[in-house]
């Protein structure tokens, strides 16, 4: 897979609403970039190289410093399995195993970032992996660009929520036998509202990028089902019995 540089900021964007810290971003934002430069695919190889078959192409490199890599066994596994570790830089250190024929290389040992290199030879990952040691600072030089582009984005979708929430709040200052519920998505607020003296409800889903445009109609078609529903209940209740 390749990741365009939109992909990019929309992930690290995304990690970063979630909850994650820089340092998870930064990691992930490395992955990708790593993922960019793998190169073609081997259709003939079926079975991820084993970590010591990379670690053996690695050896007599004059890129990384034969202290910065080698072979450990795997910790807490069911099965005693070998672990390349790779320290490409103080702060990033490449962790590549095998799970069921698969080699799985992550970096500092974060889900997020878990790459799966199955269809290419031992040597392919080898030259792959000096290649990231030569690279990450390039790399580097990009992350404070994409950090801002995502903080910047970020903060306008906790502003639009802010408005979204202004907005419907004072719309609905009058109704006050209502109950609603404003939950923030990823791309939206969703409004769920529970109608008077029921359990019935309904949705309203303001977008980002729109709600000032399309959240004032919803809203205005929410008071008619409300003003609707109230005269129903009325009628309910005051049709004499048969």
């Amino acid at each position: 897979m390749r990741y365009s540089n939109k992909q990019i900021n929309n992930n690290i964007r995304r990690v970063l609403e979630d909850g994650k810290n820089n340092d998870d971003a930064l990691d992930l934002f490395l992955m990708m970039n790593m993922m960019n430069d793998l190169g073609t695919e081997r259709s003939f190889v079926k079975k991820g190289p084993s970590p010591s078959d990379i670690h053996m192409n690695l050896i007599g490199n004059n890129v990384i410093d034969k202290d910065d890599f080698k072979l450990k066994m795997a910790s807490g596994k069911k099965f005693l399995t070998q672990r390349l570790v790779v320290k490409l830089s103080p702060n990033c250190t490449l962790y590549a195993e095998t799970n069921h024929s698969s080699l799985q290389v992550c970096i500092n040992e974060k889900n997020i970032t878990t790459m799966y290199l199955d269809s290419y030879r031992a040597e392919d990952v080898a030259m792959w992996i000096i290649r990231q040691k030569q690279n990450i600072d390039k790399y580097m030089e990009g992350w404070n660009d994409v950090l801002n582009k995502a903080c910047k984005k970020a903060k306008g979708n906790h502003m639009a929520l802010l408005a979204i929430r202004a907005i419907f709040t004072n719309a609905m200052k009058d109704y006050t036998d209502i109950k609603y519920e404003i939950i923030e998505q990823k791309r939206r607020a969703r409004i769920r509202v529970t109608l008077p003296k029921g359990r019935l409800g309904v949705f309203l889903d303001a977008w980002w990028c729109t709600y000032k445009e399309k959240l004032p109609p919803q809203i205005e078609s929410l008071k008619i089902l409300i003003e609707a529903h109230r005269k129903n209940i009325l009628t309910n209740f005051c049709s004499p019995k048969s």
